[in-house]
């Protein structure tokens, strides 16, 4: 092999390298923290004013047409950020398993076990999946998603001691956690 051929062999290797080990961005993924992270802690602020008698029963479905929304928004900034996407890193592809992993996962737990988890305990159970999401990307050396899976998995451990306000306390968690994280992610893109 001549040396030009191995020199460009080696370029070829880092430039690989680079691409896959470059810390994990969150550039497209920021807005998704922030709406899930607004919508889920007013779902748990509205249900915390219903279960005190602050806000009548049918604001339910303020916190239920919030979820649509976000849904709503998922799917169409996910398509549009994918075609101006360049291409995923390997770790951004390994994000996304873990964020649909743990989302699904919250989800079937919820949905099959309705009737084994009160009403708080719902919202805790999609705290802790929104905290595995934030603790992957904090394991790619992120500290402001270890910062907000730390503030989730508190919220959890302080609304245990607070069961009168619990529901203020986990909003406070997603308001701070996850929307606050994804807020810092658009802000540290500036």
């Amino acid at each position: 092999m001549e040396p030009a051929d191995a020199r460009e062999h080696l370029e070829m290797a880092e430039r690989i390298v680079a691409a896959s080990t470059r810390e994990l961005s969150m550039r497209y993924a920021a807005p998704f923290f922030v709406v899930w992270g607004l919508a889920s802690g007013t779902v748990c602020l509205i249900y915390q004013l219903i279960a005190t008698g602050i806000a009548p029963p049918w604001t339910q479905w303020i916190g239920v047409g919030l979820l649509a929304l976000a849904v709503v928004f998922s799917a169409v900034y996910g398509r549009i950020s994918s075609k101006s996407a360049c291409g995923l890193t390997f770790l951004q592809r390994e994000f996304l398993n873990v964020l649909w992993i743990a989302m699904c996962v919250a989800f079937v737990v919820n949905v099959g076990g309705w009737n084994i988890f009160p009403l708080f305990a719902v919202s805790a159970v999609w705290a802790v999946a929104a905290s595995i999401v934030l603790f992957y990307i904090g394991l790619h050396e992120n500290r402001r998603a270890l910062a907000g899976g730390i503030v989730l998995v508190g919220s959890i451990v302080v609304g245990n001691f607070m069961p009168s306000i619990v529901g203020y306390v986990l909003a406070a968690g997603f308001y701070i956690g996850y929307a606050g994280f994804g807020i810092a992610e658009l802000l540290a893109r500036v």
